[in-house]
């Protein structure tokens, strides 16, 4: 029997199994796997269960000197019959592959983990890899329990494309004797049970450097300090946990109405301004504070610009009011594992290659002519409120520069579709982007992602958020005034305005922070 050699490189702790790329003859299922493992000492007797014996060898206990119950013996021949003692270890290892990309690469390259499951029970997991991007660097496949007898990794070659095997890399985690209550399969400092409520990824270890809420925390800072990585402000006092833990505030009780320094401002004043809540000589600059008495809105003079310099009321040109409505609705998020996602023309597998995804992966639909797409499909917006649809992906070189969304709705007489501005997704990875916006008059529509001739287009995931719509107006006063009239007609509602003044070299004050207004 032919066995293709490997070479097996031990350094701290580290297992790395280099191969090359030619293809290797069928796996044989029958031939005893090598032993493997460090450790104290163990024994294995012939009579153990991974004792494996070929040939015509026969159980005796004729001379005496044996070790358990007897020992096997066979006659001499030539070589062909052999016995073997396989050492059987079980140990959690984090997985990694790697590759050499390049355009011919297959997309749907396959990694079958052979590992145990929690009952020991020998099991496969499939990973589908794109070859065609990510080489030379390590993938990361997961955390798997591994015996050293049963455990391997394969890859075959019914793919799309070329397939490359290079190297496997086998990381110990910890002992199966020893499994921590708290299981961390990526190492990034975050329990994956932490990290699957907030949508990260358990075996991604980038996720924990990155910023799922942009309040200026990391999701790791979030994680130790308790607060929550998908609330920009998890004790929805108004001022951003970054801000909190910056100047010493506590992101999880609500102190907004409280006076960390003793100065006489409250915090949230304190973040409203821009000043120091810790320190008591910073003091909050005086801005102007709007009411309002429909149609009315009034205001008092500041006397501050943004570079802090006094203005005076003399020097001031014109007042710049700004005013948009608030939407009660909530933003609503559908990622490409929902149940609310699917799709048609093809089977389009999940990929986690390319860093950059919502939840567990996307879907890369390759390029073609439009008939294979994505499609979301949302059911409780409400009636008459404006949405912004936004869209995330993960950018890369062989992503379309076309890729457009369409949204299916109900216009205010009859069905309507609307279709993005090209999106080019070689950019703006890993992050939400607004890409149309569109006001449904019943509670659903539909957003879809078409195939493009140009390159891949990735679905991951798509949110319709209400209060990210260009509603905004502004409004021009002299600065002779303090208060105007609004002559446009407002819905009614909640409406937030705020102001600044300009002087007549065109230094702004900061805009004030906006006001909440109910219009009857």
């Amino acid at each position: 029997m032919v066995v293709n050699k490997f070479n097996i490189l031990l350094s701290s702790g580290l297992v790395t199994l280099a191969g090359c790329a030619t293809q290797p003859p069928p796996f044989d299922d029958n031939f005893p796997p090598p032993s493997a493992g460090l450790g104290g000492e163990v024994i294995v007797d012939d009579s153990a269960s991974t004792a494996f014996f070929d040939g015509p060898w026969k159980a005796s206990s004729h001379s005496r000197g044996y070790l358990g119950n007897g020992y096997h013996v066979i006659p001499r021949g030539n070589g062909d019959n052999f016995a073997v003692w396989n050492l059987e270890l079980i140990n959690y290892f984090d997985i990694y592959v790697r590759w050499a990309s390049h355009a011919n690469r297959a997309s749907n390259a396959r990694y079958e983990v052979h590992h145990l499951d929690e009952s020991n029970q020998l099991v496969v997991s499939t990973i589908t890899v794109d070859q065609r991007s990510g080489g030379g660097e390590w993938f990361k496949l997961g955390t798997y329990k591994i015996s050293s007898l049963t455990g391997r990794v394969q890859i075959r070659d019914d793919a799309n494309g070329y397939v490359v095997a290079d190297a496997v890399k086998f990381v110990p985690v910890y002992s199966a004797a020893a499994k921590p209550t708290v299981l961390d399969s990526d190492g990034d400092g975050m329990d994956d049970e932490f990290e699957k409520l907030a949508g990260l990824n358990p075996n991604d270890a980038k996720d924990g450097a990155l910023d799922l809420d942009g309040d200026g925390v990391t999701n790791l800072e979030e994680y130790y300090v308790g607060t929550d990585p998908t609330r920009a402000d998890t004790d929805s006092d108004g001022i951003p946990d970054g801000y909190e833990l910056s100047y010493g505030l506590d992101p999880i009780i609500n102190d907004a109405m409280q006076d960390l320094d003793g100065d006489g401002s409250l915090n949230i004043d304190e973040y409203s301004a821009g000043s120091d809540p810790g320190d008591e000589a910073s003091l909050p600059e005086s801005g102007p504070a709007l009411s309002w008495n429909g149609p009315t809105l009034s205001w008092s003079t500041p006397t501050s610009r943004e570079d802090g310099s006094v203005l005076d009321v003399s020097e001031i040109d014109h007042y710049e009011i700004q005013y948009f409505p608030v939407y009660a609705a909530e933003i609503v998020t559908l990622d490409d594992n929902s149940g609310y996602f699917n799709i048609v023309g093809s089977n389009v597998a999940v990929s986690s290659a390319t860093s950059g995804f919502l939840g567990a992966g996307y879907h890369p639909i390759a390029p073609g002519d439009g008939s294979v797409f994505a499609k979301w499909s949302f059911f409780d917006l409400n009636p008459g409120i404006p949405y912004a649809l936004e869209a995330r992906w993960t950018a890369s070189s062989n992503r379309s520069q076309k890729a457009t969304y369409r949204i299916g709705f109900k216009g205010e007489v009859e069905e309507t579709s609307i279709q993005s501005p090209a999106i080019d997704q070689r950019t703006s990875g890993g992050r939400w982007v607004k890409v149309a916006e569109f006001t449904p008059s019943d509670s659903s529509a539909v957003i879809e992602l078409p195939s493009k001739s140009d390159g891949y287009v990735i679905a991951d995931a798509v949110r319709l958020n209400p209060n990210a719509v260009s509603t905004m107006s502004t409004m021009i006063v002299p600065g002779s005034q303090q208060s105007v009239k609004i002559e446009e007609k407002l819905p009614a509602g909640s409406w937030n305005f705020q102001i600044r003044t300009v002087d007549s070299d065109g230094a702004a004050s900061t805009f004030s922070e906006p006001v909440t207004m109910t219009v009857q």
